[in-house]
């Protein structure tokens, strides 16, 4: 018995690390995408076109990354439904997934059984950890990425910041009319803020989630 909720304990590890794994080949492919297509199609300059033949550093990373992850990714590609134009939800689905199985490997290492509340607490983990979870992180990593790409001084540096305020938009706007409506405020103050306001939403969801999900496994 030990045994097996050590087993279990550690594929749960893995897909964790596996997840990560994903959530960097996510932000990757999107900064390969708009350089391919919005950075050199709209004439921003400081963007280079890939050559398949010689293909830049990201795009090795990219390549690396994609065949660690998309063979498990591409099961999902087939939900047509979850595909709008260019944004590709399908990640999404896979991170439930993951994080579903993840839940139930780590629960059942834990506590060696399954009741209807610790379904209860799998179904909440999952989607906490699959849509909320990914959302908020995903939404920290490119908002760090913005801070230190504002303090660059790359002459190109103005490409990446249209490419990373254009994904930002929605959550930095919130945030400004939190905390800063009808006033003028310093772009690196305002990603500064956000990062700070994410990530206690972030911590304040987390904690909230586990202790939830706690509760109810021990009804």
């Amino acid at each position: 018995m030990s045994f097996v909720r050590g087993f279990c304990a550690f594929l749960s590890g893995v897909l964790g690390l596996y997840s990560t794994i994903i959530l960097i080949r996510i932000v990757v492919s999107w900064f390969l995408w708009f350089n391919r297509r919005n950075g050199w199609r709209s004439g921003y300059r400081g963007f280079r076109v890939e050559d398949p033949q010689n293909p830049t550093g990201i795009a090795k990373v990219d390549a690396i990354l994609g065949k660690i992850c998309d063979p498990y990714l591409n099961l999902f590609r087939n939900f047509k439904s979850l595909r709008k134009s260019t944004i590709d939800f399908t990640p999404i689905l896979a991170f439930l997934v993951i994080s579903l199985v993840r839940t139930i490997l780590s629960l059942f290492a834990n506590y060696y059984k399954i009741t209807i509340w610790i379904v209860l607490a799998i179904i909440i983990d999952g989607l906490w950890g699959a849509i909320f979870s990914f959302l908020l992180i995903l939404t920290l990593i490119l908002l760090i990425i913005r801070f230190f790409v504002g303090r660059s001084s790359n002459p190109s540096k103005n490409n990446y910041i249209y490419m990373l305020d254009t994904m930002l938009n929605a959550p930095v706007e919130k945030v400004y009319k939190l905390f800063f409506r009808k006033k003028n405020v310093d772009d690196q103050k305002l990603v500064i803020v956000s990062i700070i306001f994410y990530a206690i939403v972030f911590l304040v969801l987390k904690i909230a989630v586990n202790a939830l999900v706690n509760l109810l496994i021990q009804l």
